[in-house]
């Protein structure tokens, strides 16, 4: 960058430079793997005075919000492990917990006054959510009790904070080690430590399934009475009852009884040590492929040699245009994307057969939406052709193939496309598209259709015309 030259966005959002903690630029990497780069935004600032800092790390993400704060407190040594934890509680959780509130606030009242720089002059590159559907979630990252807290409960404890429904407003001396009700000044702040941090962005890595998790959370400790042994516990315990048809993942019935219900110790080690577990993370392995093309192309669009095609007429560099489509496909939970790579893998490595059909493609509509089809295509570079010739004739056959969908399957509403060379082609490029309908064909309308595709060697006679 030359001398005097402002940073450019992209920039700003990747430089870990200003990230004052070491604590905080770790949570900013297990984040941004997580939640990818394109919505994650270390240290944003409001334009208060000469610019204040708002929170430690934001996600942006379609109508969610996620505000992280993180505190690392040495844990106060006292003769009195109340006098300790009283201490530390006011120091980290009660803290961070203010500084989430305080986001929150300022973020309802002026959304319009938040930068990714402390000179305030480049605005969030995503726009805010409007507030009636804009969804805010607060976590506060905690660190330094783990090892007071191991040495107090004894026994091979994990060290996490246990949680405690039944004690009010988040912590209380008498109480140490334990979170109390998760309401805070009236909203739901989530409090993680050192070790359930890494678990939780390790388990539930895609925006999808983090938030998924947080808003049954949310409500399953808003009307339960319940105590349970730390953070993992109450993970491994949501883990361990999917919903069927791969619909995720569901807090299970807590017995009626007159006891405060336990959700006790040895859970998370019990799942994480199955042979279940081993043969889920076996299965997933190839949907970080789908991760990898999202954080490809968003590099492209760090350097300005991206292009994405929107409804046929869009301006290729529009920020919007890109950062839609992109989302899109990292809407996907963690199981979605293994089905979506999985399929796209198969494509990738398809042989090229002379018989005159040089496009492989593949359609899927993932049971957790039933009104999105993903358009996979891999077409084959004849050896006489232009790259450019090239490019141009699979972003038609990537837009025909699209449309056709919508002629083929009744009640989608949106299609994503993605195209790319083979995967042993010395060159690797990516075309993407996103289609949405905002109603439905008439009968003259799929007849004009249908007679374009079938010009185009497109529609096939033995499909089907919904």
């Amino acid at each position: 960058m030359k001398e005097n030259q402002e940073p450019s966005i992209w920039e700003e959002i990747s430089s870990t430079a200003a990230i004052a903690t070491d604590s905080e630029r770790y949570l900013a990497k297990l984040a941004k793997r997580a939640f990818l780069n394109f919505w994650s935004y270390s240290n944003p600032y409001t334009d208060e005075g000469k610019g204040k800092e708002l929170c430690d790390f934001m996600v942006v993400f379609g109508n969610d919000v996620l505000i992280f704060s993180d505190k690392h407190c040495e844990f106060p040594k006292h003769k009195d492990i109340k006098v300790s934890w009283h201490r530390w509680y006011r120091s980290a959780i009660k803290k961070s917990a203010d500084q989430l509130i305080g986001a929150a606030s300022f973020l309802e009242r002026f959304s319009t006054r938040i930068y990714i720089d402390s000179n305030c002059k480049i605005p969030l590159p995503v726009p805010l959510p409007p507030p009636s559907a804009r969804r805010v979630h607060l976590i506060a990252v905690t660190r330094g009790s783990a090892k007071a807290a191991k040495k107090f409960w004894g026994n091979g404890s994990s060290s996490s904070l246990f949680i405690n429904t039944t004690i009010k407003e988040l912590g209380n001396k008498d109480h140490p080690f334990m979170i109390g009700g998760p309401l805070y000044k009236k909203r739901f702040v989530h409090i993680l430590d050192e070790l359930t941090l890494d678990v939780l962005l390790a388990e539930l890595d895609t925006v999808s399934d983090f938030v998924n998790y947080l808003t049954k959370k949310e409500e399953y400790l808003s009307n339960t009475d319940l105590m349970v042994a730390g953070e993992e516990e109450l993970l491994a315990a949501y883990l361990s009852n999917p919903i069927p048809e791969y619909a995720g993942f569901s807090f299970p019935q807590l017995p009626r009884s007159k006891d405060l219900p336990f959700i006790n110790e040895g859970g998370w080690n019990r799942l994480h040590r199955s042979r279940a577990y081993l043969l889920w993370k076996e299965k997933i392995a190839l949907s970080y492929e789908w991760d990898r093309l999202i954080e490809h192309q968003t590099s492209h669009i760090q350097r300005g040699t991206a292009g994405i095609l929107h409804k046929h007429d869009a301006d290729f560099k529009d920020m919007h245009v890109h950062e839609v489509v992109l989302r899109k496909m990292a809407e996907e939970g963690r199981l979605a994307r293994q089905s979506i790579a999985e399929s796209y893998e198969v494509l990738l490595l398809k042989e090229f057969v002379n018989n005159g059909e040089n496009r492989f493609f593949r359609v899927l509509v993932v049971p957790s939406r039933s009104k999105r089809a993903y358009v996979l295509l891999v077409l084959i570079r004849m050896p006489d052709q232009e790259y450019d010739e090239y490019r141009e004739a699979r972003i038609e056959s990537l837009t025909a193939y699209c449309r056709a969908i919508r002629l083929r399957i009744a009640g989608i509403e949106e299609i994503v496309g993605v195209a790319s060379d083979q995967k042993s082609s010395p060159i690797s490029t990516q075309d993407f598209l996103y289609m949405e309908f905002g109603k439905e064909f008439s009968q003259e309308e799929k007849d004009k259709e249908l007679a374009l595709l079938r010009s185009l060697g497109i529609w096939k006679e033995t499909w089907v015309c919904v």
